[in-house]
């Protein structure tokens, strides 16, 4: 029954992304709206930082294929994942460039920087890394639309395009791993519950500790208030716990059951 239901879902997902979702970066992208140099150097700072984590495809896509290539469902949704993904880096890169905030062989030094490095994956089986990615993909769906919200009053309606269209895809990922988790959830609830304590437990956004410049990039990310610890409970979290239908009090006994072995 789980074979045949991720099996489901992943053909779903698919329909519904190439009926309603699907976009180009060349033609839905408004790119004669570009306004050059007209955002903030700290947002732009900020936006590169996303750029970067993007930039990390390889390692999410590989090793998460690894973990489920034996789920035809998952393993066929990752691969669609990826796909959508990969038009993230591609499409800030181009901004990055046509708004004359970098050059073309700025972003290939970076490009050899990120990738010299690998992220390797923070939990080990597949239903953490889902619990791990259905939070990590509503972190960075919040996480584009705050950005969005700050430097709209530069008037790029390029960028207003592509990070809004970027927080979709990043809402239906979600979406999309908040339905396999229920899965798990209904063939087993109790050690489902435990897996979702453990990562909760240990929770921290990706390659951070691999990222050009971490540190300054992520000091400037809280201090414009895009993303942080505070808004992760009340905007992530909660949310997503409601999403898969699991109560905080169930979770708090959980983890207070895994602090006691």
């Amino acid at each position: 029954m789980q074979v045949q239901a991720f099996r489901d879902l992943g053909r779903d997902f698919f329909d519904h992304a190439e009926e309603k979702r699907r976009w180009n970066v060349t033609h839905d992208i408004p790119w004669a709206d570009v306004k050059l140099r007209a955002v903030g150097d700290e947002l732009v700072d900020i936006l590169e930082a996303f750029y970067c984590t993007e930039m990390y495809l390889p390692d999410y896509t590989a090793r998460l294929l690894h973990l489920n290539r034996r789920n035809q469902g998952l393993a066929w949704f990752v691969a669609n994942w990826g796909y959508e993904e990969s038009k993230h880096s591609r499409v800030i890169e181009e901004w990055l460039i046509r708004s004359g905030r970098r050059t073309e062989k700025q972003m290939e030094k970076l490009n050899e920087e990120i990738l010299a490095n690998q992220w390797d994956l923070p939990f080990e089986t597949s239903r953490q890394m889902l619990v791990y990615t259905l939070l990590q993909e509503l972190a960075t769906q919040l996480s584009y639309i705050n950005l969005s919200k700050l430097t709209a009053v530069a008037g790029d309606g390029a960028l207003q395009r592509l990070l809004l269209l970027i927080a979709g895809d990043e809402g239906s990922h979600h979406r999309m791993f908040a339905s396999c988790i229920k899965v798990h959830l209904e063939h087993d609830r109790a050690e489902t519950l435990r897996d979702i304590a453990h990562v909760v437990q240990n929770f921290e956004m990706p390659a951070h500790d691999v990222i050009p410049d971490w540190p300054r990039r992520g000091a400037l990310i809280e201090r414009h208030g895009v993303f942080g610890p505070r808004p992760f409970v009340r905007r992530v979290l909660l949310p997503a716990l409601e999403r898969i239908g699991v109560d905080r009090r169930e979770l708090r006994i959980q983890q207070s059951a895994a602090m006691a072995v």
